[in-house]
């Protein structure tokens, strides 16, 4: 039995980052230098992302809606050690984060 995962989109999406198909030098870090502080990151309107929260560094909040200490915006979470996928809708070019510690997120765009 096969298992595949989504993007929320619906799109079917990589079963994590070591099979991941990124662009050549899109790699981006996200660094949350306080704990609980909004944070933005320009990003790509269609594209896809794979976002990897770096071991010991907490859990990071992803909104394209508006700031993530607003709690209605945080559309994805992501814990320390784990990936996520992200498809960032047509018309959006900003990604809004926060983690609960400070520390990095590393993100890479999809093709």
């Amino acid at each position: 039995m096969d298992t595949f995962i989504s993007d929320n989109a619906g799109n079917r999406a990589c079963p994590g980052a070591i099979n991941c198909d990124p662009v050549a030098a899109s790699g981006l870090e996200l660094n949350a230098v306080a704990a609980g502080n909004d944070y933005t990151q320009a990003v790509t309107a269609g594209a896809r992302y794979a976002v990897t929260v770096a071991v010991g560094d907490g859990t990071f909040l992803f909104s394209i809606t508006g700031v993530t200490s607003t709690a209605a915006n945080r559309e994805w979470i992501c814990t320390a050690g784990n990936t996520i996928i992200i498809k960032i809708p047509r018309g959006c070019e900003t990604l809004y984060f926060e983690s609960d510690t400070a520390g990095y997120a590393h993100m890479r765009k999809l093709n």
